[in-house]
């Protein structure tokens, strides 16, 4: 076996010297093929010269040079002899170069030829091989047992090369370290290097790496030591076969870096591997490095380029190895790859023991508790810690990790989950984010058995326990063992990410017309025999609210049972001291019940201003019920054709696109259910529901979202786009959270059509927006929205602004309206549609509680799709190489920043 050097040079002196280097050399390296010989015979230093000498010298000395030719013959395949009488550095310097050598060995010399030895090292980048005296001859055959020293990031990076370049696979291998802090970054190199041989990495406890060569060569474990560069034991004469590296040079700075460069480790999901590159210095949260190329070194090489964008980067899975060093190329030399690494990262994939996330920021105190389970009788669990916020670098986690005895390993909530930035995630939904992981890792393939959360309120989880940092602390019982980790499909990954079954035998119509809505609405109250349960956001006093509230009324008063709860804060109606007029004569009508949720009394805070009930429905006699986006107002439930507009219009006159479902069969109790829980949230007494039987053919599920305890609904969204196969139709009007945009972005990438109907939240006539209450605001808010779909239809999505022709009680010549699309629509391959309260954006994920109905029929999804074409047909295209348009995302590129200040 051996180590894979082919050709070496011999430094050694005719006599007892040259039977130690050459015995050592052939058990180093015994496939050489050329072997170069200077033997040195210097006047009054050879044996036959001594006082006592024979006579006939030259004799001897001639046996001694033939014995030497003999036993260099037989030690490669290539082999030649020189004199010399002195040990010439130019010489030396000019052979080495004309035959090619790798290796120089020499046994025990004068310490004046030892600058000629180090020099030649430095010069022609040649290991050296030192072999000392011994006692007793070397064991036979090649050897198989080596230790390393590293001392430093250049030693780890120089003993790496050598790993990688020179062992074999049947080699075993130690590599010492001088602390056991040094043991991650070192464990990183060696695994990064393409090592043939089997590796051990330790920190001799109580003793020098000396002191631990020397004791386990007396005992053979160990046959030759290792040296990245020239300790000063061997100046004194070492006791055990040294090799002493070629020198790696320092990676020259291409240009001079402004900070270091981090990255958390990468989940293997099957598909894409995310990684995300950040400055490794800074005050506060960490920030993306300037686009640019990074190289990832594997096997010892450079394995693929990647270049980030705010930055991410996606690595390549056609050749996945377990671990990758990176550098940015335009900083480091890429001669030396394995030196040039700035950091590691680790791929993170799927294993057969059940699997505990944990906030990678959770306090000491838990920390050392999940060390003890770890360690104790819960060893049969593996533990994975989760960035959530990115104010720590990955490196000072892992050494953090280690130093508590956890696993150094680390991934990222943002990665992930694809948040992009997440500037405008609040910190609130953290345990919520750590939840969603393990969600997203269990449809990946992990058995996730748990998260460790350090949040006030245990978040939602479906498949696994979520528990406080302070119950492991307090000793409570381990996790049980995890369920199966679901399978790729929609209904597997609806399953593990949405705690939303699916209810079969309903009967379902999607609509996206105002008048059809108002329709609807009014034939179920007007209809209504025992009860009506109304839910919204809003309601004005205004023509749409008062048909409402009379049909409201004249039910109560025909003793159908009404109840109707409003969001206080945005129904403008006990918070703040707020009356809203409409509200309070339904609230003394006979027969009808008015309540608001979370009324806000005393000082406001972020949360109680932001943590609302978002969610509208009308349930009638447990029968037939009513989701969607629409509030209780004019614009919701009006036609464009029903309103004489003009240019001195406020635009809180112009309809608004809006979509719904009616449905009855056994989502309608879900309904029902969901709303005697809000009721009761409102201090209402609970009603008795009575489960309904089938209605029809149609397969939905009811999606409910509580703000600030899940993400059901985004998750819905996240899991319709990325199990679409052919093509996703989008109708919304609000800024898309950077998850919803990353995962259409993907979508485009995987060859899917992807169709998007936006928006002007204040409308337009002819470009010119509408004047109104707040209309330069919601001007501004509008290109936030724009510059949210900017990205999609530059990567090829088809993205229409919503355009509604001249009407005939228009002025003349006012048409065609640019209205606000209030629209939570989405439909995928005219098999699956989702519509209802949630909104796409930030808000609608985490803070506002939502609803969502995701009907998984084809029948109903390709009658929406055709109703969506509809729309888009008569809408503006925005093409990505109209010039305008490229000026005016150029312009909103700034925006991507902007929900961070608005949503704190």
């Amino acid at each position: 076996m051996g180590l894979r050097y082919r050709r070496a040079l011999l430094l050694t002196e005719l006599g007892e010297a040259t039977e130690l280097a050459l015995p050592a050399l052939r058990r180093t390296a015994p496939a050489l093929e050329r072997l170069v010989v200077v033997a040195r015979m210097p006047a009054g230093s050879l044996p036959f010269l001594s006082a006592g000498a024979p006579t006939d010298l030259h004799r001897i000395a001639d046996e001694a040079l033939t014995r030497l030719r003999e036993e260099a013959a037989a030690a490669a395949a290539e082999a030649e002899v020189m004199l010399a009488t002195s040990l010439d550095l130019e010489a030396l310097d000019s052979l080495a170069a004309e035959r090619g050598i790798e290796l120089v060995a020499t046994a025990s010399m004068p310490l004046g030829n030892l600058p000629v030895l180090i020099e030649l090292r430095r010069r022609r980048g040649v290991a050296v091989l030192w072999t000392p005296p011994r006692d007793e001859p070397p064991p036979a055959g090649p050897m198989s047992e080596l230790a390393c020293v590293c001392m430093g990031r250049r030693a780890s990076a120089a003993v790496a090369t050598f790993l990688r370049d020179r062992v074999q696979e049947g080699h075993r291998v130690t590599v010492l370290t001088l602390s056991s802090a040094l043991l991650p970054d070192l464990a990183a190199v060696i695994e990064i290097a393409g090592i043939p041989a089997t590796v051990e990495v330790l920190a001799p406890e109580g003793q020098s790496a000396w002191s631990w060569l020397e004791a386990h060569f007396r005992t053979r474990s160990i046959e030759l030591a290792v040296v990245p560069r020239l300790p000063a034991l061997l100046l004194g004469g070492p006791r055990l076969p040294v090799l002493l590296l070629p020198p790696v040079p320092v990676p020259r700075l291409v240009s001079a870096p402004e900070r270091g460069v981090d990255a958390a480790d990468v989940v293997h999901d099957g598909g894409a591997l995310r990684a995300r590159f950040e400055h490794a210095v800074g005050l506060g949260r960490r920030t993306p490095i300037p686009d640019q190329e990074i190289a990832l070194v594997a096997d010892g090489r450079i394995v693929a380029r990647v270049t980030t964008r705010d930055g991410d980067a996606v690595l390549p899975v056609e050749e996945c190895f377990s671990a990758y060093g990176y550098f940015r190329t335009a900083v480091r030399d890429e001669a030396w790859p394995v030196a040039a690494v700035e950091q590691r990262i680790q791929v993170v994939r799927p294993g057969e023991r059940p699997l505990v996330l944990f906030d990678a920021g959770l306090p000491d105190e838990a920390l050392r508790a999940l060390a003890a389970h770890a360690q104790g009788g819960d060893a049969s669990f593996e533990l994975l810690a989760v960035r959530i916020r990115p104010m720590q670098p990955c490196r000072a986690i892992r050494l953090r990790l280690h130093a508590m005895g956890l696993p150094p390993r680390v991934i990222d909530c943002r990665a992930v989950l694809d948040e992009g930035d997440a500037l405008d995630v609040p910190e609130a939904v953290d345990p919520v984010r750590l939840a969603r992981v393990g969600a997203r890792l269990r449809t990946f393939g992990f058995p996730v058995a748990a998260i460790v959360h350090d949040g006030d309120e245990r978040p939602a989880t479906v498949g696994f326990a979520a528990l406080r940092a302070d119950e492991l602390a307090g000793g409570r019982a381990w996790p049980p063992r995890p369920i199966q980790p679901p399978g790729r499909s929609r209904a597997a990954r609806l399953d593990a990410c949405v705690a939303a079954p699916l209810a079969a035998g309903n009967r379902v119509a999607v609509e996206l017309d105002n008048v059809q809505a108002r329709r609807w609405l009014m034939e179920a109250i007007g209809g209504a025999r025992d009860r009506v349960h109304l839910q919204t956001y809003m309601m004005a006093d205004d023509d749409i609210g008062r048909l409402v509230e009379t049909a409201l009324a004249q039910a109560g008063a025909r003793g159908v049972t009404v109840r109707v709860l409003v969001d206080s804060l945005h129904g403008l109606h006990g918070s703040l001291k707020a009356s809203n007029p409409i509200l309070e004569r339904l609230g003394a009508a006979p027969g009808v019940e008015l309540r608001v949720s979370d009324p806000i009394t005393g000082l406001p805070t972020l949360k109680l201003l932001k943590q609302r009930d978002h969610r509208k429905m009308v349930v009638v006699d447990n029968q037939v019920a009513l989701v969607g986006g629409r509030n209780v107002s004019h614009e919701y439930y009006t036609g464009f054709d029903e309103v004489a507009l003009t240019a001195e219009s406020s635009w809180r006159e112009v309809p608004w696109l809006d979509a719904g479902a009616r449905v009855e069969g056994p989502v309608v109790s879900q309904l029902e259910h969901a709303f005697n829980a809000a009721w009761q949230r409102a201090g209402g007494k609970a009603f008795h529901v009575i489960g309904q039987g089938p209605a029809g053919d149609v397969a939905a599920r009811l999606v409910l979202h509580e703000g600030l305890r899940d993400a059901w609904t985004l998750e819905a969204y996240l899991a319709l786009i990325e199990t679409a196969t052919s093509h996703v139709d989008v109708v919304n009007g609000f800024p898309l959270i950077l998850e919803i945009q990353h995962a259409l972005l993907r979508a485009l990438r995987r060859g899917l059509r992807v169709r998007a109907l936006f928006g002007h939240l204040t409308p337009t006539h002819d470009g010119t927006p509408f004047e109104g209450p707040w209309a330069t605001a919601r001007s501004a808010a509008t290109e936030l929205v724009h510059s949210r779909m900017d990205a999609l239809v530059a990567a090829g999505a088809e993205g229409y602004q919503f355009l509604v022709a001249q009407q005939r009680a228009w002025q003349p010549g006012l048409g065609p309206i640019a209205s606000h699309v209030h629209a939570k629509l989405m439909s995928v391959d005219g098999r699956a549609c989702a519509v209802g309260s949630a909104n796409m954006d930030i808000t609608g994920g985490y803070w506002e509680s939502e609803l969502l109905l995701l009907v998984e029929d084809a029948r109903v999804a390709e009658a929406t799709e055709a109703h969506v074409g509809r729309l888009i047909a008569a809408s503006r295209r925005v093409e990505r190489d109209d010039p305008v348009w490229r000026q005016l995302a150029r312009r909103r590129e700034w925006l991507r920043h902007w929900p961070g200040v608005l949503s704190v």
